[in-house]
């Protein structure tokens, strides 16, 4: 990716973070229709996916609300470092491509999927 591409790329991505950072800090999405709906839970009767919670969590950490943000969906907040990690990664990509690699390699990728497949089982079962 050539500087100006990447450099296009990390300022959308910041204005389109402070966006939604802006919409999800103003609004609760308990509380507010516009706000997507999980369909995976509309159409089970009441399974939870692996990212239900996720707005109403977002929408406590803004908030400085950990405790809430974690009862809402726990995944949100453990995965946080891993994904500053990958951002760390992918910025750093053609200055230290050996972290990028690992970071992203397939390893991981399964590491990562298991992870959300247990999670995803976990919660249903357990009711969290």
């Amino acid at each position: 990716m050539s500087n100006r591409k990447r450099t296009i790329f990390i300022v959308t991505l910041i204005i389109g973070g402070a966006a939604a950072a802006v919409i999800y800090g103003l609004f609760d999405p308990a509380k507010y229709a516009f706000f997507p709906k999980c369909p995976f839970l509309l159409l089970t009767g009441g399974l939870r996916c692996p990212g239900c919670g996720s707005q109403r969590a977002i929408h406590s950490l803004l908030h400085l609300n950990l405790k809430e943000a974690f009862l809402y969906n726990p995944m949100v907040i453990i995965s946080i470092p891993f994904l500053v990690l990958l951002a760390a990664a992918a910025l750093t990509k053609e200055s230290h491509p050996s972290f990028y690699n690992k970071i992203n390699s397939s390893i991981s990728s399964k590491i990562l999927l298991a992870v959300i497949i247990c999670w995803w089982i976990f919660r249903n079962i357990f009711g969290l």
